[in-house]
Order: C-alpha cells, then structure tokens, then sequence
C-alpha cells in the first residue's frame, strides 16, 4: 500500500485553546482507518484537519506526497473527497435529488448523473425510495441516502464523522455490514470517526485512539485489543468489554471471533 495523507507536526487551536497535536500519522490508500477515543478527544477535529475544513495553526499535510499549501492546492484536494457527518444534512427534496445533488455541484456531466445515482441507490439498498421525500426517511434511510450521495462523487478518500449513531440494532449492524462491503468492493480509503470500539473492530483494518488531541496508540484491531500501549488504552477497552457484556454482546466470545474473522 502507498500513503495517500500524511500529516507532520499539526496543531489546531480554537478558542485559544490546543485541541490537536499530533507529531505525524500517516494514512495508507485503500485502508478504512478508525478513529476512537473518548467524548472530547478531538476525533471529529482529527477529520475536519485531515479534510482541509478547518484551519491548523501549524504543521503540513500530504496527499500522495504533496503538500497542501496553497487555497488551490486545499481546493482541488477537496474535490477528490467526500464527507459524511452524524446527522445526514439532507435537502428538502427527494431522495434521487439528493444523492444527484453533489454531481451536479461539482458539474458532472447531466446525462451520466442517472447511472451514477441509481447505482448507489441500489448498492445501499434504497432504489425503492428514489421519489421519497427526504422529510419522510427513517434514521437509517436518512443515513443511507446521506452515504449514497457521498459515494456518487466517487471519491478518493471517504471521511465519516459518527456515521452509525442513534439507530436501532438490527438497522445499525445491517448498515455496519453494507458500508464494509461497499469499501471492499470499491476499495476506497476511508477515514471514520466513532465511540464505538466495536463498530472499530468490525469495519476497519487499522484503529487510531485518541485521547485529549494526541495519538494514544494505533495499530491493528487485534494489535490494539492484544496490546493496549498503556493504562488509558486498557481502561478504556475494558470500559467497552463491561458494557459489551452487561448487553449480552459478549456471549459465546463474539467479539473475538469478529477480531479473528475479520
């Protein structure tokens, strides 16, 4: 695998305040790289950085070994990505409308924009609600079309910010597992923001924890669970294995066997 970002030195502030500090991390093309940590950690900050959304104080970020320097350089890096964030942000229109409405921002020639929409449609199993109105979605249909819209623009790298929050088990496992097909099959970089260790181990083939703006540890999902770097990166798994446990989730070793199956 090649590096697709890589950041030296970043440090945000906001408000005065350093919110970020991260010496250097490096992203490889094709990974779905998760990022965990605690409320208050700068997860969702790490992304915003990493996206060019939000401005650094100091330090350089990479894409495919060259700097982003330049408006232009931040503007052209934008175009090859796409973001997802906790709440689907859709327009009052019709689902078709919304997943096309990114292609057409971006000046997608008109008559592809039909092929590209319905194909994404149909991969995230929401063909049936083309002509429904955005207003009238479920969570998880709301969360669906908000990802089928960020695949239309065929990005190069993926950025999801808590995108399984606030659904209902059976929906939250069955969109789990159809956004960890879909990367597989289109082999998309993508870069996830989530509380969730579980969702982590299930989705990801590289777990970045964080921990008051700084990198903790990071390495492999069983990496992480067989090797927790410190005592903050234990206790905070084995916050998440007490409550797997007090919900049944540890049953019959199923989150091993999600880590060793994957």
């Amino acid at each position: 695998m090649n590096p697709i970002i890589e950041i030296r030195d970043i440090k945000v502030i906001r408000g005065g305040v350093e919110v970020l500090d991260i010496p250097n991390l490096t992203i490889q093309e094709g990974q779905i790289v998760s990022v965990i940590g605690p409320n208050g950690s700068s997860k969702s900050t790490l992304l915003l950085t990493l996206a060019c959304l939000l401005p650094r104080f100091q330090g350089d970020i990479f894409f495919k070994g060259k700097p982003l320097c330049s408006k232009e350089d931040q503007f052209q890096y934008r175009r090859k990505m796409a973001m997802v964030f906790q709440e689907p942000l859709l327009f009052d229109t019709t689902v078709f409308k919304n997943v096309a409405s990114g292609l057409k921002i971006r000046g997608v020639n008109r008559k592809m924009i039909p092929d590209k929409v319905n194909y994404y449609l149909n991969q995230l199993g929401i063909t049936h609600l083309s002509n429904r109105s955005a207003r009238k979605l479920s969570g998880g249909e709301a969360k669906r079309t908000s990802l089928a819209r960020a695949f239309a623009l065929e990005p190069e790298i993926l950025f999801l910010d808590e995108p399984f929050t606030a659904l209902d088990p059976p929906t939250h496992d069955m969109l789990i597992h159809d956004l960890k097909r879909i990367l597989g099959e289109t082999q998309k970089t993508a870069i996830m923001a989530t509380h969730d260790l579980l969702e982590a181990i299930r989705i990801s083939h590289h777990i970045v924890v964080m921990n008051q703006g700084k990198v903790i540890q990071q390495g492999t999902p069983q990496t992480i669970v067989d090797h927790p770097a410190n005592t903050f990166v234990s206790d905070f798994m084995n916050r998440f294995f007490q409550a797997y446990r007090d919900l049944g989730l540890m049953k019959e070793n199923k989150l091993i066997n999600i880590i060793s199956n994957f």
